[in-house]
């Protein structure tokens, strides 16, 4: 019989711990979700970081979409500044949110 440790599991850089009934959510900081959404929320960096890939992947393919459009020049609106409004918008509703409701949202645990 082998005795199970209460130490975190480490698995691609998240940090699983279940001691006692806890969560197997992945640990993971508002303030880092939001920085990621702001600066690099129009690659989707905050999506893949909040283990949302499908997000993620829907956010690159806007970007990519509304880049095409502004080569192209298809009307005179500048389609870049839909993914950069989103995701800073995004940023700032991560910041303005709890903890406790930015957990349940995200399926994840605060640092």
């Amino acid at each position: 019989m082998s005795k199970k440790s209460s130490a975190g599991i480490s698995a691609y850089g998240t940090q699983l711990v279940n001691p006692a009934g806890r969560s197997n959510h992945p640990v993971r900081s508002r303030y880092m979700a939001a920085a990621l959404a702001i600066l690099l929320g129009v690659v989707g960096a905050n999506h893949f970081y909040l283990r949302n890939v499908v997000r993620g992947i829907l956010m690159v393919l806007v970007t990519a979409v509304c880049i095409v459009l502004d080569v192209f020049a298809v009307f005179s609106f500048k389609f870049i500044l839909i993914p950069v409004i989103l995701s800073v918008l995004t940023g700032l509703s991560y910041l303005i949110t709890s903890d406790k409701k930015f957990s349940k949202r995200n399926h994840i645990r605060i640092v």
